[in-house]
């Protein structure tokens, strides 16, 4: 069981972690033709607006409903009524994001005026246009949200995990061959294509599983009444991370000359590529067995598995934050100088990046907290600390910006995903006793020791005169040697377990 459980992980790990790195060859080939300028503007905050409208009325709520409920099906009625149930389920889901979508499409000026009001009249323009061709992306990804839910509740982790590799790989492609003849607006429907084949891709998977698609909607069925009744608290405790957006576009749209919001953009997608492929993986990996251990009442095995994910997610993520806010510089130089991106460009992207490395911690442990109350079905607490979190966020945007300008941005969002994450391990620990106790901060603390060591070994490499990409894997690889050491030192948990799968796999070779 051990060895799927970490085969999964591996694969899952491996194809989130591909998909986001041709994310970022996709950003990187998309900034060598647009760099900061006022299409990059316009492009970003185009292709935000449906994705931000999505989370903010269906994301969380379609696969942080649907995973439970269907669970429970399986468990009380058959797979047979969970699979009815599922195909219902689709079918409001299409009828919802499609109706969002017409609308955002009808509607696309007003709503760019609202979340960009400080863009010039040339990008404000494009930005409207580039609007209307992205609107259906929002009807594209809320369908394959469902086809994700569906799949990991049967099991299948892997092809989830690849839909993003087909639809950058599409964009990449797209860039490099045509972008010279159709423009940005080509890139748009270039990421409408690529989106949607994020359901096609999934779909043979999901009918090798048993779903069977029935057009027919039955607002009557007791497992969609109960997606609803759980929808809306999760919904409102979604909205922090949509609105921090919409809160940043709206702030940075008349900073810098408007360079800020796309420096700010480059920034986030790394700063995702670098800490979400590691917490997505695993939270993904974990809330589907939380939630049918939830439906069985295990609590012991329950708590076991929040515990060892919150100390893989400290140990891991810890070290990257202190690398990243250390070598925010170098890296954006060494991915995204070239061409149009130019050297103002890095500056500006660098100083975000450097901001959101310190949130890094809160954003990793959130995600896997969450789905702990939603695999209890608990959606109304995560919604009160939501509802906390995004006046929060609001507040410090509003005011360090006028303090800082648009790094404050990043800032903000990272004191506020801190703060969550401490008011979250509070309440689940009042919840379910134990989840943290004297050796989880124990474990903490060495962490914490480690990662100033590395830290030391890095900001000293940084000072010794070598070319760019020298000094950075110099200084990547003693900080990873160093953090480990002083971990091995302090005689680390999570080291002592890996070393005994270690040995435990090279006695078996071995024998064999």
């Amino acid at each position: 069981m051990k060895k799927n459980i970490i085969k999964t992980f591996a694969f899952m790990f491996s194809a989130m972690f591909l998909a986001k790195i041709l994310g970022l060859v996709r950003n990187i080939v998309f900034a060598n033709f647009y760099g900061t300028g006022f299409e990059a503007t316009a492009f970003f905050t185009a292709s935000r607006i449906p994705l931000q409208l999505l989370d903010l009325t269906l994301g969380a709520a379609i696969s942080s409903t649907f995973i439970p409920v269907f669970n429970e099906y399986m468990q009380k009625n058959g797979k047979e009524r969970a699979i009815h149930f599922a195909s219902n389920f689709l079918n409001v889901i299409i009828i919802i994001s499609l109706v969002l979508s017409i609308l955002g499409m009808i509607f696309a000026a007003p709503i760019v005026k609202f979340i960009s009001p400080n863009l010039d009249p040339t990008t404000m323009e494009l930005t409207v246009s580039l609007a209307r061709i992205l609107f259906p992306v929002l009807l594209f990804t809320a369908v394959a949200y469902v086809f994700v839910g569906f799949l990991q509740s049967m099991e299948e982790f892997n092809i989830p995990a690849i839909i993003s590799v087909v639809s950058n790989g599409l964009l990449i492609l797209y860039l490099l061959i045509f972008n010279d003849k159709f423009g940005v607006q080509g890139v748009a429907v270039a990421m409408l294509i690529g989106w949607g084949t994020q359901i096609i891709v999934q779909l043979p998977a999901a009918l090798k599983k048993g779903f069977k698609y029935q057009l027919k909607v039955d607002f009557k069925e007791e497992g969609l009444k109960k997606v609803v009744k759980l929808a809306i608290p999760i919904l409102i405790s979604s909205w922090v991370q949509p609105i921090n957006n919409i809160v940043n576009l709206r702030l940075a749209s008349g900073l810098e000359g408007g360079q800020a919001v796309s420096a700010i953009e480059y920034a986030y997608t790394l700063y995702l590529i670098i800490v979400g492929v590691f917490s997505y993986t695993l939270s993904n990996i974990i809330f589907p067995s939380l939630s049918k251990l939830s439906a069985s009442n295990d609590e012991k095995q329950f708590k076991d598995i929040i515990k060892r994910a919150i100390s893989i997610s400290i140990f891991f993520i810890i070290p990257m934050s202190v690398g990243i806010g250390l070598l925010s510089k170098d890296i954006i130089s060494l991915i995204y100088e070239r061409g149009e991106f130019t050297v103002s460009s890095t500056n500006y992207t660098a100083a975000a990046l450097q901001f959101y490395a310190i949130g890094m911690i809160g954003y990793g442990l959130m995600e896997v907290l969450n789905k702990t109350f939603y695999a209890r079905q608990d959606a109304k607490t995560p919604m009160f600390i939501s509802g906390f979190a995004i006046i929060l966020n609001i507040c410090l945007s509003i005011f360090l910006v006028k303090i800082m300008g648009y790094t404050g941005l990043p800032l903000a969002a990272s004191i506020t995903s801190i703060l969550t994450t401490v008011i979250m391990l509070v309440i689940i620990n009042k919840k379910i006793n134990g989840i943290v106790d004297k050796e989880t901060l124990k474990e903490t603390i060495k962490t914490i020791i480690s990662a100033m060591a590395m830290g030391v070994i890095v900001y000293f490499v940084k000072t010794i005169d070598l070319p760019l990409i020298i000094s950075l894997a110099v200084a990547v690889i003693l900080g990873i040697v160093i953090y480990l050491i002083v971990e091995i030192f302090l005689k680390s948990d999570i080291i002592k377990v890996g070393l005994e799968m270690l040995k435990s796999k090279i006695n078996k070779n071995n024998e064999r």
